[in-house]
C-alpha cells in the first residue's frame, strides 16, 4: 500500500509555516484534504496522512504532496521523484480533483476508476 503524507503546515522546528495562521483551523483543513484525497483514489483512511513535524527528510517509500508555499522555500525538494507539490489553495479548499489527476497521470497511484 503506498503511504502518502499531506503537508501543509510544520509546527516544529525554525520555519513554522501555516495555512491560516490557526493550529486548530489548519489541522482540519488539512485533514478534510487527506480525507477526501483517499475517497477519490479509493485508498483506505490510513494511507492518506497529515504530517504537521515535518523536518525536511525524506523517506524514498513515503509520497509527499507538499504545499507549493513550502516548496518554495527550498530548491531541493521537486528534485526528489516523491514529491509533488499542492496548490495551496487546492490544500485549504480540500480540492483533490488537480492532484488526484496528476498522481494517476504519473502512474503514482492506480487505480482504474
Amino acid at each position: 500500500m503506498t503511504t502518502i503524507k499531506v503537508i501543509g503546515d510544520i509546527l516544529s522546528g525554525s520555519y513554522q509555516p501555516t495555512l491560516t495562521g490557526n493550529r486548530v483551523v489548519d489541522a482540519s483543513l488539512i485533514d478534510h484534504f487527506c480525507q477526501n484525497l483517499a475517497a477519490a483514489l479509493h485508498l483506505p483512511q490510513i494511507a492518506v496522512k497529515a504530517e504537521h513535524h515535518w523536518r525536511f527528510e525524506l523517506d524514498p517509500t513515503v509520497l509527499y504532496l507538499i504545499d507549493q508555499r513550502i516548496i518554495k522555500t527550498t530548491d531541493q525538494l521537486l528534485d526528489h521523484h516523491n514529491v509533488i507539490a499542492i496548490d495551496h489553495t487546492d490544500l485549504v479548499r480540500g480540492q483533490v480533483a488537480l492532484i488526484r489527476k496528476q498522481l494517476q497521470t504519473s502512474h503514482f497511484i492506480n487505480t482504474t476508476n
